[in-house]
């Protein structure tokens, strides 16, 4: 048998291609039912998110995977197959494990260090469980990848500071502002700013109303969220007088907020009120600063601090990749161990061994002479013994079941003392 990865990635396709090849949750059952049923696939993981996807397979040494893939394709359109043909790429063997286990801690991602990633690898992982298309290789395959990427975010800093404009926005508003007693207002309804109401919510914000210049796309938003409320632009500025935080993130080419539109609304105001313009062209302009309680960020002030997280993140990348590599090292050892001779030899010589170490031990209580008989009589014992666990490893021929994969696994442990420190 053989571990093959097929995949495309954002590495080296487009997004205008990868979304050609972007597949509902059940359209991915029906592939792994019909890889279950192609006859050269053991188990099958199909990994999919916005930047790649990725089929995980172990299977017949035999079996053309790059062609069975095809056909797989190929039923889903001619447009998925055609992409998948030009842009997909092939790796075998313990490469597999190394860049499951990269993808698991995040060195494969556009955002180094992202945690998003670990949750998809996990759910296709359990997509694979429920179709019966993991069994002993992947269970310890991808077990491994989840230990991996945890043992990297906790060992390192390669997840640490935020690295997109909307997690940003939202780490210094929780630096600035007590999020759990304050009124939120968040400008615009499209990808930044629903990034941005999600943290919000997960940082416990108290009080949200969401505006956009469609009210309809912000209250099907606010509806999504639960707590928020939508509203209509020209609203805005009712809300001056109570908000504490606003975060603006619109398309629009003229401000938002300007200091004539909003002097009325915030006359004798004095709490503090502060501003987070994520949108180019701005939203906000720089005359709300004559407001002494506004404080104002822009797009520049949280791409500086992005780019210091992220260079520090990077820097963390040998570290990663070596805690990677020693679990690529624990699984090849274990994989290497399934080897079915090598373990018969091994499982018979150990036998030997300790056949002949309790002969010597007792020889000396069967009086002189006998020693070379009792030798003989516990070879023969042991033999005897291991000749059912021996006809299993052996049984059949050609490729290994998943039984016997399972039986040597076991000798492993119970008799040969491997991989102790992989359990």
């Amino acid at each position: 048998m053989k571990l093959v990865l097929d995949n495309l990635t954002y590495h080296d396709c487009p997004v205008e291609l990868r979304e050609k090849v972007t597949f509902a949750p059940e359209q991915r059952q029906g592939m792994l039912k019909a890889l279950h049923h192609s006859g050269g696939v053991s188990e099958a993981v199909i990994l999919q998110t916005c930047n790649r996807l990725e089929f995980y397979l172990y299977a017949r040494k035999d079996c053309d995977c790059r062609a069975l893939l095809g056909e797989l394709l190929a039923s889903q359109g001619a447009e998925a197959a055609g992409v998948w043909a030009r842009r997909s790429r092939q790796t075998t063997g313990m490469d597999v494990a190394r860049h499951l286990f990269e993808v698991a801690a995040g060195l494969d991602s556009q955002m180094v260090g992202e945690n998003q990633i670990l949750a998809q690898v996990k759910a296709a992982y359990t997509d694979s469980l429920e179709s019966h298309m993991s069994r002993l290789i992947f269970h310890r395959l991808f077990h491994h990848a989840f230990r991996a990427g945890k043992a990297v975010r906790t060992q390192t800093d390669i997840n640490c500071g935020a690295v997109s404009i909307g997690l940003a926005a939202v780490e210094l508003a929780r630096d600035k502002v007590n999020l759990r007693h304050a009124r939120a207002l968040v400008i615009g309804a499209g990808e930044n700013a629903e990034l941005v109401v999600r943290y919000l919510t997960k940082a416990g914000l108290a009080n949200l109303v969401i505006a956009n210049r469609d009210v309809e796309k912000a209250r099907a938003m606010a509806r999504r969220f639960g707590t928020a409320k939508g509203i209509g632009l020209p609203e805005i500025v009712g809300q001056l007088r109570d908000v504490d935080l606003i975060v603006s993130s619109t398309g629009a080419t003229e401000p938002v907020l300007t200091y004539d539109n909003s002097a009325w609304h915030l006359s004798g105001r004095t709490k503090p009120l502060l501003i987070i313009d994520i949108a180019v062209p701005r939203d906000v302009d720089p005359t709300m600063t004559r407001f002494d309680f506004v404080t104002l960020y822009n797009i520049d002030d949280l791409n500086e601090q992005i780019g210091a997280n992220r260079d520090r993140r990077n820097r963390e990348v040998p570290k990663a990749r070596a805690i990677v590599e020693e679990f690529v090292g624990v699984f090849s050892q274990w994989y290497e161990s399934l080897d079915l001779v090598p373990v018969i030899a091994r499982l018979t010589q150990a036998g030997l061994d300790l056949a002949r170490s309790e002969a010597r031990r007792y020889a000396g209580d069967f009086g002189d002479g006998n020693g070379e008989k009792l030798q003989a009589f516990a070879e023969s014992l042991i033999k005897k013994m291991l000749h059912g666990p021996i006809s299993i490893i052996k049984d059949g021929a050609g490729e290994p079941t998943v039984e016997q994969l399972q039986a040597v696994d076991l000798i492993n442990r119970m008799f040969l003392s491997q991989d102790k420190g992989g359990q």
